[in-house]
């Protein structure tokens, strides 16, 4: 009872008949169906709705909404935050098909699509100054070590800093982590045969490190021995 009247209880939909619904959304709060919107064509009970055209690494804020004849109701707000997930392993770019996606999402490695061939590390017993990095991102670095420091023609490192393909140039050969990335990518990459292909990282004077592409096993070996190439370029 109100001042002794009765209060009349509301219908939530105003006893009209809902003429569109769907969720609204927005980069500020409170999102209304002036602000973008996606509307919704199931009749009744739950629905989902795709929303598109968002910009990436953005904070959203969303309601789903009804609307018939006595005006629009909208639900609790959601709030959510996109990612910067613009690529995927296996997709075509820049010259290459992407092999490898860091924690950014925006970077990582492309390798070349197809072999550079077989070729041997080089420099058998010449001890090669820097070029040991293992981790990822270590790989131009030992490639252009490799280059400085042995001259031999047609060796691994030499096929891909030489390699220019797609319009890009800096391709080089992969590090020991590098490497183990193609491996565990390969099937979405393609072309790859089950041999041994080599790293850019030396170990010792006459041996470096290379992965079987068959059981994916890494060791080192004999850097006479031939083996395949395959290149890569950081993105």
């Amino acid at each position: 009872m109100v001042n002794g009247r009765k209060r009349k209880k509301l219908n939530f939909n105003g006893g009209a008949t809902l003429s569109a619904w769907g969720v609204c959304w927005s980069t500020t709060a409170n999102p209304t169906l002036a602000n973008s919107f996606s509307q919704n064509t199931v009749s009744s009970g739950s629905f989902s709705s795709a929303l598109s055209g968002l910009t990436l690494n953005t904070t959203y804020y969303v309601r789903a909404f009804a609307s018939n004849s006595a005006g629009t109701a909208y639900g609790n707000e959601q709030i959510f935050t996109t990612t910067n997930n613009l690529f995927a392993i296996g997709q075509s770019y820049q010259g290459g098909i992407i092999a490898y996606i860091d924690s950014s999402g925006i970077h990582g490695l492309i390798a070349a699509p197809s072999d550079q061939g077989s070729a041997q590390w080089g420099c058998y017993g010449t001890l090669i100054s820097g070029a040991d990095g293992i981790a990822i991102g270590t790989g131009a670095q030992n490639t252009i070590d490799i280059m400085t420091g042995c001259s031999t023609a047609g060796i691994a490192a030499r096929l891909c800093g030489d390699l220019v393909l797609g319009g890009y140039s800096d391709w080089y050969l992969p590090s020991k982590d590098e490497l183990n990335q193609l491996y565990l990518n390969r099937v979405a990459i393609g072309g790859f045969a089950s041999n041994y292909y080599w790293s850019s990282t030396e170990f010792g004077s006459n041996y470096a490190w290379e992965q079987n592409f068959y059981y994916g096993s890494q060791g080192y070996t004999n850097k006479n021995y031939l083996s395949n190439v395959r290149a890569v370029r950081a993105f």
